[in-house]
């Protein structure tokens, strides 16, 4: 039996992915124990985006890790390396031996929450905790499933999709409250799964603290005669790189432009090939840089651009990078749908088109140069209020904790 904190929970967090990969499940975690909250967190190896193990955690090493005062258990899994095959094998692996872990975990723990990015089958281990021990979960729902499937191509009705459309409902329905990031998750959970569950808590996500902080200077590479347009973050097949490569084409022989693309992904190598068959010159590739970084990049940018692919997935979620744009106070140039224009347009902060619509990103780009630099400043300025007021990250954590309180049995 685990000893109770004197004033806060005793609680296990479950997430297939965790520090030091680049996800801010660690954040969320160290807000917790920060609170007075004792956190123990049951993660994977860490082999995430690049898919081989990281360095010091080969042949068993750190499965036990205290961390910014977190407790952290790792289990071992089949690293995703760079296909498919063994990323379903790294899903899977994860879930079955996390779940064999949690069983046998000491009882003690007050509350569980599952942070649930992809596969919904993270969820799992914290619902086997929960069941044996009878101790209420909270799964935070990040990425809805089966919908993802459809951009790695499985078509809707597929015999595959509805086997996870199966699953997907079963882990859903078994947590004892939902949290969600979007408020058109609760549409899809009722709509397309037919769940009948109390209203999840919305959660939205939240910018690290550093996107919100004080000046930096330029980051090298960014010319300040130019007009600076950067996409950060993954770079995979939901975010449709291509639009953004196809824009700069159509953009090629205006010399007021500069595209950015910081960060990495699946979707690099075709953005790679593009570029060379094309013979671009104003896209300039970055790779993936330290988050302490980031801050002069965004600084050095004159917008931000976020491109989506085409597809009901993403009108359901508002993916996190549109927060740490709006924090950063910059512009956002987007060509998406769904959640993500609703919230660009509602804050006043940027200019939008449909998603994979090269023509229309290319047109506002254009429409943004037009600008005043005074407009553009307040473009950002009302993203960064809009920010503060709807996703700050204090406000996330006074939600989460409130709501895992209440969870609380006896």
């Amino acid at each position: 039996m685990r000893g109770r904190p004197s004033k806060g929970l005793c609680i296990l967090v479950v997430s297939q992915h965790y520090w030091p990969e680049p996800f801010n499940f660690a954040d969320i975690c160290e807000g917790l124990a920060a609170r007075g909250h004792e956190v123990t967190v049951l993660t994977g190896i860490p082999n995430y985006p690049e898919g081989s193990i990281y360095a010091g955690y080969g042949r068993g090493a750190s499965r036990e890790q205290m961390h910014n005062g977190v407790r952290v258990r790792r289990v071992g899994l089949i690293p995703r390396r760079g296909d498919l095959f063994h990323r379903v094998l790294n899903y899977y692996s994860f879930s079955l031996n996390a779940t064999w872990v949690a069983r046998g975990m000491e009882p003690g723990f007050d509350v569980v929450l599952s942070l649930q990015s992809s596969p919904v089958m993270m969820a799992r281990p914290a619902l086997a905790y929960g069941k044996k021990n009878n101790v209420p979960v909270l799964l935070y729902c990040i990425d809805i499933w089966p919908e993802c499937l459809t951009v790695g191509g499985i078509r809707r009705g597929s015999l595959t999709y509805r086997h996870y459309q199966r699953v997907s409902r079963a882990i859903y329905s078994a947590a004892d409250r939902l949290a969600i990031t979007s408020p058109r998750f609760a549409d899809y959970f009722r709509d397309q799964l037919g769940m009948t569950v109390e209203p999840p808590l919305y959660l939205p996500q939240y910018a690290e603290d550093i996107f919100v902080s004080h000046e930096v200077g330029r980051h090298p590479g960014f010319d300040p005669a130019k007009i600076n347009l950067t996409f950060a973050g993954n770079v995979g097949s939901a975010q449709s790189i291509l639009t953004l490569a196809k824009a700069a084409w159509l953009l090629a022989d205006d010399e007021r432009f500069t595209f950015h693309v910081v960060g990495t992904g699946s979707e690099m190598p075709a953005l790679r090939r593009y570029l060379e068959d094309e013979g671009l010159g104003n896209v300039s590739i970055h790779g993936r840089l330290p988050l302490e970084e980031m801050p002069s990049v965004y600084a050095s940018s004159d917008a931000m651009v976020a491109t989506f692919r085409q597809g009901p997935l993403l009108g359901y979620t508002l993916p996190r990078k549109i927060q740490s744009y709006m924090a950063s106070g910059k512009p956002i140039l987007g060509a998406v749908i769904g959640e993500a224009r609703r919230v660009i347009e509602e804050a006043g902060c940027g200019l939008s088109c449909e998603a994979e619509d090269a023509e229309g990103l290319a047109r506002i780009c254009r429409a943004f140069a037009e600008l005043a630099p005074e407009e553009r400043a307040a473009m950002g300025a009302r993203g960064r209020s809009y920010y503060k007021t709807h996703f700050s990250r204090e406000t996330f954590m006074d939600s989460l904790e409130r709501e895992l309180l209440s969870m609380r049995k006896g």
